[in-house]
């Protein structure tokens, strides 16, 4: 007797398949930042803030150019969907080579930024760090870049469990290669914080080479195709890809504002904020996993011409992200002092004033965790259509418009203080998730009726 399984079924399971080794990669990148935010951190509080900024800037610029790559995997997965194995490979090699071009732009732009931290007036001993720091890191820039080109490539071809594999390995590999280039161990000698820049930049090249190694080397995915015609694909990546960096941008910008604003409320406050960050980041991993599953997903379906089943995908991942983001809601509001615990010692009196803050902050995050699942979920089920320009203006008016002025005027002409400007980020979230998620149902209705023959990317 033969056992029917529903689509939805069928649909969930893929996707878990899919998102599961994403979500753990993801979270393998926050561990190795953490890892080396804690060794950085044995060396004082002034190291510890000069690879603070120093990986901000470099990883700013380095996400901002991985979003405009991220179209990759829509495009590629697309082209696979619809039986066009030279096609995806193309758009391969297509993203490959711009990853290589993008990676020139950034190194510059990494080499001037110590000059750009004296001339603004910063403390000479510090910019002189953060220029050490910089000038080790930015080596891994380029080994960054086409790792993103990759990522998205075995994401679309089915290939997550590699990716995963070798962000897990990379975790040892890195603390151990940190330990030993920050403190001076095995002979070499002591290099600070840029020890960690250098550890950072070859655990990026060593990771790129395996997945280009396992890319050339296994079998049954689409081949990587090089030449004068990969320059062909060069317009559908942009236009996919430039708006999904420009998102990015602004929502990094977002936050790194508000934490400066934050510094006007003095120390405890900016620490409460980094902290805070740093939970909702780690959470936030998971269903940016999910969202990089149903950019696959959606865009396999439309790819073979199955309208409902790309509706069907979307909806089962923002489902599932609300409902893992309802859990770790949960953990944040049941124990707020044991997740500060993890990070300082609640009960030292030099934190008393860290600590009410932080639990504040924790407690909007636990309020706006499924609001940033869906939003995230949703603009990954976009970029599967290859919507991404109004997306990137959903995202300008929610976050700036509506999120950063909100919070400022809740912080300041109201008094709100610390928590006015969460507040308000919070407020920017709910309509950026309410209006993606609009738009996603949108996206989905014209192709059931029929309506559009062939996906198409959004036009303004």
């Amino acid at each position: 007797m033969t056992i029917a399984v529903s689509p939805l079924r069928t649909e969930l399971r893929a996707t878990l398949t899919l998102a599961t080794p994403l979500a753990a990669a993801n979270l393998a990148m926050m561990v190795m930042g953490i890892t080396n935010a804690i060794m950085v951190g044995h060396l004082g509080g002034a190291a510890l803030a000069a690879a603070g900024l120093g990986g901000a800037i470099y990883f700013t610029l380095c996400m901002i150019c991985q979003g405009v790559l991220n179209a990759v995997a829509p495009l590629a997965a697309h082209a696979i969907g619809s039986g066009s194995r030279e096609a995806a490979g193309l758009i391969a090699g297509a993203g490959i080579t711009m990853a290589a071009l993008l990676a020139l732009p950034v190194l510059v732009l990494l080499s001037l930024a110590p000059l750009l931290l004296h001339a603004i007036g910063y403390d000479p001993a510090l910019a002189d760090s953060i220029s050490g720091y910089l000038g080790a890191i930015r080596w891994g820039a380029p080994a960054f870049l086409l790792s993103a080109a990759l990522r998205a490539m075995l994401s679309a071809s089915g290939r997550p469990r590699v990716i995963m594999v070798v962000l897990l390995c990379g975790i040892p590999a890195n603390a151990a290669l940190s330990w030993i280039l920050i403190f001076g161990h095995l002979g070499l000698p002591a290099l600070g914080i840029a020890g960690s820049g250098w550890s950072t930049a070859a655990i990026q090249w060593t990771m790129m080479l395996s997945l280009a190694g396992y890319m050339a080397l296994a079998p049954g995915h689409a081949p990587v195709r090089f030449g004068l015609r990969v320059f062909r694909e060069f317009g559908s990546i942009l236009r996919v890809g430039l708006p999904i960096g420009g998102l990015f941008a602004m929502e990094v910008g977002v936050f790194n504002t508000t934490g400066l604003l934050m510094g006007l409320f003095g120390a405890d406050a900016l620490g409460a904020h980094q902290l805070a960050i740093n939970v909702a980041s780690f959470t936030f991993m998971v269903p940016l996993g999910i969202a990089q599953a149903a950019v696959v997903r959606v865009a396999l379906h439309l790819g073979a011409g199955e309208p409902a089943a790309a509706v069907r995908a979307g909806r089962t991942a923002v489902a599932l992200a609300a409902l893992c983001m309802l859990g770790a809601s949960a953990l944040l509001v049941a124990s707020p002092r044991t997740i500060i615990g993890l990070y300082l010692d609640v009960a030292d009196p030099v934190n008393r004033g860290v600590v009410p803050i932080a639990v504040s902050l924790i407690m909007i995050a636990a309020l706006f965790q499924v609001l940033d699942g869906v939003q995230v979920v949703a603009v990954g089920a976009l970029r599967g259509y290859r919507d991404t320009a109004v997306p990137m203006l959903i995202a300008a008016v929610g976050y700036w418009v509506v999120g950063f002025t909100g919070g400022w005027a809740l912080a300041f002409p109201l008094g709100w203080g610390p928590v006015g400007l969460w507040c308000g980020l919070a407020l920017g979230l709910a309509v950026v998730a309410c209006a993606l998620t609009l738009r996603l149902e949108l996206r989905g209705r014209p192709r059931l009726r029929g309506a559009i023959p062939s996906p198409q990317p959004a036009a303004l």
